[in-house]
């Protein structure tokens, strides 16, 4: 074997050397990746379980309580309409009363 056949093989293997190397530490980097995917995904899922469990029910109790304040308002407002239409009858009536006497 000559001397370049020689080199080039061993600039080949030092290159061989340098991917195995670089494909090692790209190993352990997607291991770490997995491995932090895998945490964030159990993260996920406790705050998925804490929406569903105390947070879902807060905002049904809210929305229940929203409704009630909504028909409580509109029955209010219907008995204010009432009171305004006696107030006014009454006002017609006293107005008659005094121009009758």
């Amino acid at each position: 074997m000559d001397d370049k056949t020689f080199e080039l093989l061993e600039k080949m293997y030092v290159e061989i050397l340098e991917i195995k190397q670089d494909v090692k530490s790209n190993a352990k980097a997607i291991a770490q990746n997995a491995q932090a995917i895998a945490q964030n995904a159990k993260a996920i899922a406790r705050v998925e379980s804490i929406i569903e469990n105390q947070i879902e029910k807060k905002i049904d109790a809210l929305f229940d309580g929203y409704k009630q304040n909504s028909e409580r308002i509109t029955r209010l407002e219907e008995k204010v309409d009432r009171l305004i239409d006696r107030v006014e009858r009454q006002e017609v009536e006293i107005k008659v009363i005094k121009t009758g006497c």
